[in-house]
């Protein structure tokens, strides 16, 4: 909700934040558009320090804030709030905030957030997360421990940060960390064809074509649960995915693609498609509406999937395998089968090929796959050529 006061008064405006809080802009006699340094509990509060800066700019004795009087705990929370994201987008960033930065640094003013703080804190996280994700023994190497949670904690912070700085709230950004923003991508265990077979015969019989799909069409558990019949194509052996749910605050939230490209249509084996036809007909309510994997009484199976895959996965074995490396498992199928980075580009749902490298470079046997069908290519054109001189010699 916005709210502009030009109608009542004739200096600054006033925003309603998804928080409660109201935040107070005005334009200065330099033309450059300021936002207070800190938001407030009323809009009679707001328009208080609205009259102020109007009364100081009409005796020109009004003067930039060298210091923002406002925390960076309570900053950084108006921040995410104010982005027009994403409901799991923005639980995201509340996760992140909560968890690695409000608790650490979150009680500083932001006007003292120095490099020096930023640096502190950075190395003080990656430690604290090497040494809890090492104990619990989720990764091999101290290198592997933390470090995509340690970047992307990063990058929340320097995003709020340049806020911060267009809002005239700093002089420069404090995070200059370099490299800080990114981290090495390490490979994800996946599941071959035997261990899939075996995953899927193991799961309850209502999920069995769930792991079919999430492995061979290598689509993510939220699209998976949000599937609906409008959105199977059976005589063509393919599917339509446009929408995902994903849980959020004890409900389930439906959105759409975070890009256009994660709009697409993925073609299924002939064998997928088979399992698929018999799963609905046994499971999947009738209409276009009618989910694919619905729960016993016909709502979403989210959390329901995910709990079968994964107590399965630990009855087999597999302790560090999580549901989302189907995905991973599918796309590696995908790439060994001769697929290019554009297909795998567009069976993922990615806007740029970057992902699909890895998935293009991952198998030792992707060689070997290629020469085994350009050798079945070749005796097919050699043998119909055959054909055709014995029965020009006869």
């Amino acid at each position: 909700m916005v709210t502009n006061s030009s109608r009542k008064r004739s200096f600054g405006t006033l925003r309603k934040l998804p928080s409660g809080r109201f935040q107070a802009r005005f334009t200065g006699h330099d033309g450059l558009r300021r936002t207070a340094p800190m938001t407030f509990a009323s809009k009679a509060d707001a328009n208080a320090w609205l009259a102020t800066q109007e009364s100081d700019l009409v005796r020109e004795a009004w003067k930039a804030p060298r210091h923002a009087r406002i925390t960076l705990g309570e900053f950084g929370r108006d921040w995410i709030d104010q982005r027009r994201i994403k409901p799991s987008t923005r639980e995201r960033y509340r996760s992140a905030w909560n968890l690695h930065i409000e608790p650490r640094i979150g009680s500083l003013m932001i006007g003292d957030v120095t490099p020096a703080v930023v640096r502190q804190w950075y190395a003080e996280l990656g430690n604290d997360l090497r040494s809890k994700l090492l104990t619990q023994r989720r990764f091999q190497t101290p290198d592997q421990a933390g470090a995509a949670t340690q970047a992307h904690a990063y990058r929340l912070l320097k995003a709020v940060m340049n806020t911060a700085l267009e809002d005239e709230l700093i002089p420069n950004n404090p995070c200059r960390i370099k490299g800080a923003s990114t981290y090495e991508h390490t490979e994800r265990p996946t599941l071959g064809i035997e261990e899939i077979e075996e995953l899927a015969n193991q799961v309850p019989p209502r999920y069995k074509a769930t792991v079919y799909l999430l492995a061979w069409a290598g689509i993510r558990l939220g699209e998976a649960a949000e599937l609906r019949r409008k959105d199977v194509d059976l005589k063509h052996c393919q599917i339509r995915v446009e929408r995902g749910v994903y849980p959020l605050d004890g409900e389930y939230v439906v959105q759409t693609p975070k890009s256009r490209a994660g709009a697409r249509t993925i073609v299924l084996p002939q064998f997928v498609n088979d399992l698929l036809r018999l799963h609905m007909k046994d499971y999947s309510p009738i209409g276009p509406d009618g989910l694919i994997f619905p729960t016993r009484s016909g709502r979403c199976a989210y959390n329901g999937i995910q709990l079968a895959i994964t107590r399965t996965l630990r009855r087999m074995g597999y302790d560090t395998v999580r549901v989302h490396d189907l995905r991973h498992s599918g796309q590696l199928l995908a790439a060994t089968s001769g697929a290019t980075l554009t297909d795998l580009q567009r069976r993922m749902g990615h806007s740029t090929v970057n992902a699909a490298m890895a998935y293009a470079h991952a198998s030792r046997d992707n060689g070997r796959s290629i020469a085994e069908r350009m050798d079945a290519q070749r005796a097919s054109v050699v043998d119909i050529n055959t054909r055709r001189s014995t029965r020009g010699a006869r």
